[in-house]
């Protein structure tokens, strides 16, 4: 269920549940409102990857999974339908496989386009809350290069797919980097190539966007303190008139990162004589970083939202967010849902890059003062001992939910403080 859509259902669950409790009946039959609420309150968050043949996009894809499968350093865990699973799993294992030292996994085919929905998941007690979903889209890089393509429908679907994604990947080959900075013409060749193609797909867009670059731990070398390698990679990129150009033009009202990540970590690969990329036999896959992309997707969108309004606006809605925390769960529900009827909610909703202008209910604008809230550190007591079933469900997802932003949120914070070199253009 995309987010428009999920706005509408919900919008019309919020009313029969405040009916129903207008009346003063007892609930018979069915979940409870607060369930079918919960049910409802799933928003998908789509996410494009655009990089070019070889940059490692395959291999992001398995090692970012391989990350978050499990919730082992954050409160959330992604699951994903069985054959995604065994695909990614497949190719998790056959990269970190040092057996086989020149074998990696395939990259995506020209006429192949790879769609993973990820469910973000987390526990409370025995029961598991899906709190939104991330719809992941891989386009093949000669998509983006093949002249064949040019008119063909699915260059118009990758177009349509960039200009309603709620976050952007633009995934930059570190191995060129590493080829170029070894002296290979080539590698500043390709390099420039890449954001000549990336830059003018991500210019045009309004969402956040993220330059990924791949195989971190082949520029190891560069320099011991990793941000001071960071910085030196930022001003290389920024040597590109295109790339600055961009930066320059979107990153006062827009989220634009810089994300060094490393599908198999330090060590484990080398360049050998010939200029391949080849396993080392005794090393451990570590991967770095691999879980910040997606995981500021979220994050990243609400910020830029409220960078988008004018101060009086964004006062407004902090202090709305301040009263929500406070109120009976079902009542945020009915409030957040009232919002959106205000000045303040509608600007919200249109920099958010969602049509529907009506009710977002506990979807979009419970999630948006839940951050904000949690943010200025505001705390929040429990649903209380008198409160109705219905009513403990619904607290219950939303302190789950509230977790899971706020882990999300530390992702990138953490890789922020680690690299400020990450933020472009450095703060």
């Amino acid at each position: 269920m995309d987010i428009v859509l999920g706005i509408f259902v919900l919008a019309g669950i919020v009313a029969a549940v405040m009916a129903f409790l207008d009346s003063g009946l007892p609930w018979r039959g069915g979940p409870p409102p607060g369930e079918a609420g919960i049910r409802a309150a799933v928003p998908t968050f789509r996410v494009v990857a655009l990089g070019l043949p070889g940059s490692g996009k395959t291999l992001l894809l398995a090692s970012m999974y391989n990350e978050l499968q499990t919730p082992s350093r954050q409160s959330y865990y992604l699951s994903a339908a069985e054959g995604d699973v065994a695909r990614l799993t497949g190719w998790f294992a056959q990269m970190a496989d040092t057996t086989r030292a020149d074998q990696w996994p395939r990259g995506t085919f020209t006429s192949e386009t790879r769609h993973f929905s990820f469910g973000v998941r987390a526990r409370a007690g025995d029961t598991v809350h899906e709190v939104l979903r991330l719809d992941l889209l891989e386009y093949a890089g000669e998509l983006l290069t093949d002249a064949a393509e040019t008119d063909s429908g699915r260059r118009t679907e990758l177009f349509d797919q960039v200009r309603s994604a709620h976050a952007l990947l633009g995934i930059i080959d570190g191995g060129r980097i590493r080829q170029h900075l070894d002296g290979d013409p080539q590698g500043w060749t390709e390099l420039h190539r890449t954001l000549n193609i990336l830059v003018p797909h991500l210019i045009g867009a309004s969402c956040p966007v993220s330059f990924v670059v791949t195989k971190w731990d082949l520029l190891a070398h560069l320099h011991q303190d990793e941000n001071t390698r960071l910085a030196l990679v930022r001003d290389l990129l920024m040597s590109n008139e295109h790339f600055r150009t961009l930066v320059r033009l979107h990153s006062d009202r827009r989220v634009v990162r810089l994300i060094p990540v490393s599908a198999v970590g330090p060590g484990f690969a080398s360049v050998d004589a010939s200029g391949h990329v080849v396993k080392n036999r005794s090393a451990q896959a570590r991967p770095a970083y691999v879980d910040v992309p997606l995981s500021a997707v979220v994050p990243d969108l609400f910020d830029q939202a409220e960078m988008g309004l004018d101060a009086t606006l964004r006062a407004a809605l902090r202090e709305e967010a301040r009263h929500h925390l406070w109120r009976a769960p079902l009542e945020r529900l009915r409030t957040a849902a009232m919002l959106t009827f205000q000045t303040s909610g509608r600007a919200l909703l249109h920099a958010l890059g969602s049509p529907a202008a009506a009710v977002a209910g506990d979807v979009l604008m419970g999630m948006f003062l839940d951050s904000r809230a949690m943010i200025a550190g505001l705390g929040r007591p429990g649903a209380g001992a008198q409160a109705g079933e219905a009513e403990r469900r619904i607290d219950e997802f939303v302190r789950v939910r509230r977790q899971v932003l706020q882990d999300m949120r530390a992702k990138p914070a953490m890789l922020e403080g680690r690299l400020p070199s990450s933020r472009l253009p450095e703060r």
